[in-house]
């Protein structure tokens, strides 16, 4: 048989077309062997990778679908009271699904289920508080559920400071729920700079620790807790705008804050605190003094009830019988109806108001006569208007 690249190959002219044929080039069979090799390795790494990621996908997905629904129609859950210690956050917000998943992911409970349907059995669930508790991993459901109603379990403390508390008595009131010393508030008290002030208070804390229920972990400090305070009082300025309306009342947003503090002091009804502000307001600008027995309690440290005749003839800035204009401070920290009530003082002429019943409510007018009558009726009726 004869070599068809050693014979001459002509064209339609005779021409010898033998050089262009490439006597070295090798076998396309190889070179194809050689790639369908490559595509195996590739196509062999891809399907390991696939596979993995499977794999992956099957434990993990299995495992949330355990936690949320149980296998079978069985719930799962650990049997017994679980081991060791676990620290866990419940957020202020969260419903039982949302404690369930901490639990979970934590490994306190084998399933989200079984933790649903304890709290679903259990009313007292909706109790539960916000906060840091300390749980045991591999529990049963019921049992966690009772450790998170359970105080003791609780880390974290709730604190209220009530409206009107003065800075001593809420530094004694952090004092005795964090089992921090007292020594350590007042220190951290001392720190103005650092504690968040607005810059119109001149690094005074007095009215500016905002009454509200909070809730402490136990490595929160002294500072970080009042810093904590000072911070809500912001929040709640800001939402007051309380600096822009003093602005509109021709007042300092300092002179506001220690308004607000007289009128928490002087009333526990919100719908008079407006009414109590306008007659602060309308004294000011007539220049009559205050005439606000709390500002002389709150200097010497006694309730108001137990001020005597000669109390009101101490030489102070805090005696607003003696003395025309505000206090030097704030006498205790507002809360937010008595802020906004010095901020939107009620339409009247009033200049005096009296006690009028054991409810609480007062009598208001711009009468000299009918304020002694009124407090005449007050004394009769033993509701100390002295």
């Amino acid at each position: 048989m004869r070599n068809p690249v050693a014979d001459p190959v002509t064209n339609d002219d005779g021409g010898d077309l033998s050089l262009l044929v490439d006597t070295e080039r090798p076998p396309r069979r190889s070179r194809h062997r050689r790639r369908r090799r490559v595509r195996s390795i590739i196509t062999s790494l891809l399907a390991v990778l696939v596979i993995g990621a499977l794999v992956a996908a099957v434990f993990f997905g299995g495992r949330a679908l355990l936690g949320a629904f149980g296998a079978f129609g069985e719930v799962p859950d650990y049997t017994g009271a679980g081991t060791g210690s676990i620290e866990i956050r419940v957020d202020q917000g969260d419903t039982a699904s949302d404690i369930a998943t901490t639990l979970f992911e934590a490994d306190v409970v084998l399933s989200e289920r079984a933790f649903r349907d304890a709290a679903t059995a259990n009313q007292e669930s909706l109790s539960i508080q916000p906060g840091l508790y300390e749980l045991r991993t591999q529990m049963s459901a019921a049992l966690a559920l009772d450790l998170l109603l359970d105080p003791v379990a609780r880390l974290t403390e709730i604190v209220t400071i009530p409206e009107g508390f003065t800075q001593a008595q809420i530094l004694l009131a952090l004092a005795e729920a964090t089992d921090i010393p007292l020594v350590e508030f007042e220190n951290a008290a001392n720190q103005v700079e650092s504690l968040g002030l607005p810059a119109y208070t001149a690094g005074r804390l007095e009215g500016f620790l905002f009454p509200e229920t909070y809730t402490f972990d136990p490595q929160d400090e002294a500072l970080e807790i009042l810093q904590r305070l000072v911070a809500q009082f912001t929040t709640a300025a800001t939402s007051l705008d309380l600096e822009g309306r003093a602005a509109q009342l021709g007042m300092e947003p300092y002179d506001i804050v220690v308004i607000a503090s007289m009128i928490q002091s002087e009333s526990r009804i919100d719908a008079e605190r407006p009414m109590i502000a306008r007659v602060v307001y309308n004294r000011l600008e007539q220049n009559i003094p205050l005439g606000i027995d709390a500002t002389s309690a709150y200097d010497l440290g006694k309730p108001g009830t137990e001020l005597t005749t000669e109390d009101f003839l101490v030489d102070s800035p805090y005696n607003t019988r003696l003395n025309v204009g505000l206090p030097p401070t704030p006498i205790s920290s507002p809360g937010a109806a008595s802020l906004e009530a010095a901020l939107s003082p009620a339409p009247g002429n009033w200049i005096y108001y009296v006690l009028e019943d054991a409810a609480g409510n007062h009598f208001f007018t711009a009468s000299a006569a009918e304020f002694e009558a009124a407090k005449a009726r007050c004394e009769a009726a033993g509701l100390g208007c002295g």
